[in-house]
């Protein structure tokens, strides 16, 4: 999964930093924002264990660790302590709930965001990927999946429980702020064609009648008005 994060980041404005930390329990890697003008770092990190425990010690000791060796890498500017992001990418069994909430709440260091996925989400992401031909995830890929079928697919999901290609997309989402879903504009109907393409032959000249009369109908004149485009005599 976190390939398919970094590859997210850098094709979304952020350029890669290479930086060696020395960090062998943890698949580490820095970004920059590729605009000058947004002073904003990211980190993608997974742990090789995937456990609860190694969670914990990244809450407890490494993220702080982590944070240290890149701030005096001399590869950062000022603005790295005050604005990095630091993706977790965890397996979503493998870590609990309460780690999950104290990981996102930890006020030092990094902000951190932790992604969970399981193995069926991330294949039927790299299934979609894959049988597509897609190699850059861009924003417009991510938008793409959401908006497939005019948006249908994405409602049956919503309105469902299943996990899969459109959950591991809307959770990628909440955790990387620059990912912006732009719901499919849906053409809007005729009103007027669609009633008369709906109305029996008999009843289109008295539809027409109505929508013609610009007389303000009231309580006094309301039934003369309808006995002109009825043609009923009382």
């Amino acid at each position: 999964m976190i390939n398919l994060i970094n590859n997210i980041i850098s094709n979304n404005g952020y350029q890669r930093i290479d930086l060696d930390l020395d960090e062998p329990d943890f698949m580490i890697t820095l970004f920059k924002a590729s605009d000058e003008s947004k002073q904003e770092y990211f980190v993608s990190l997974r742990a090789e264990e995937q456990d609860n425990k190694m969670a914990m010690l990244l809450l407890e000791e490494k993220a702080q660790t982590i944070f240290e060796k890149i701030r005096n890498s001399g590869k950062t500017e000022r603005f790295f302590e005050k604005n990095c992001t630091m993706i977790v990418c965890h397996e979503a069994i493998k870590i609990s709930k309460e780690t999950i909430f104290s990981l996102e709440e930890d006020p030092y260091n990094f902000k951190k965001n932790v992604l969970t996925y399981s193995t069926g989400e991330l294949l039927a992401l790299q299934t979609y990927l894959s049988s597509n031909g897609l190699e850059e995830i861009t924003n417009d890929v991510v938008n793409n999946i959401l908006n497939a079928n005019g948006g249908k697919n994405f409602l049956e999901f919503k309105q469902s429980s299943t996990k899969g290609l459109y959950s591991i997309v809307l959770k990628t989402i909440l955790k990387l702020p620059f990912l912006i879903y732009t719901p499919q504009e849906q053409k809007l109907s005729n009103l007027a064609l669609d009633i008369e393409n709906n109305l029996i032959p008999g009843l289109n000249s008295i539809y027409k009648e109505i929508i013609s009369i610009e007389t303000e109908w009231n309580d006094e004149n309301i039934l003369d008005e309808v006995m002109k485009i009825w043609s009923v005599e009382l």
